[in-house]
C-alpha cells in the first residue's frame, strides 16, 4: 500500500499550485494587439499554403519584433505546421 502525501484544505476557489507563467502577460499582449486568441485550442482555414485547414493550440512560431506593428505578419503554428497571420482566412476557437 502506499503512503498518502499531503492533504491541502483551503476555503474558497482552488488554489493556485504552480507559478504563474511569466510569458503569460507578453502573449495576451500580443494576442490583444493582433486580435488573436494566441495560446488557445482552435481551428484555423487557411489561404497560400499547403494545407487549407488546421485544428490544434494556436501558438507564436516567433516573437514579434518590439514595438509592435500590427501591420507586420505575426509568426505562427499549429503543432509543427508554421504559417502567418497573414495567411488565416477564418478562425474559431474550438
Amino acid at each position: 500500500m502506499e503512503a498518502q502525501g499531503e492533504f491541502l484544505f483551503a476555503d474558497g476557489p482552488v488554489p493556485q499550485l504552480q507559478p504563474p507563467d511569466p510569458s503569460a502577460a507578453f502573449y495576451q499582449e500580443v494576442a490583444a494587439h493582433w486580435e488573436i486568441p494566441v495560446g488557445c485550442r482552435m481551428h484555423v482555414a487557411l489561404r497560400d499554403h499547403q494545407f487549407a485547414d488546421l485544428d490544434g493550440r494556436l501558438e507564436l512560431s516567433r516573437a514579434p519584433e518590439l514595438p509592435f506593428d500590427r501591420r507586420e505578419a505575426l509568426a505562427l503554428r499549429i503543432g509543427s505546421i508554421e504559417f502567418t497571420s497573414r495567411q488565416i482566412v477564418a478562425w474559431a476557437v474550438i
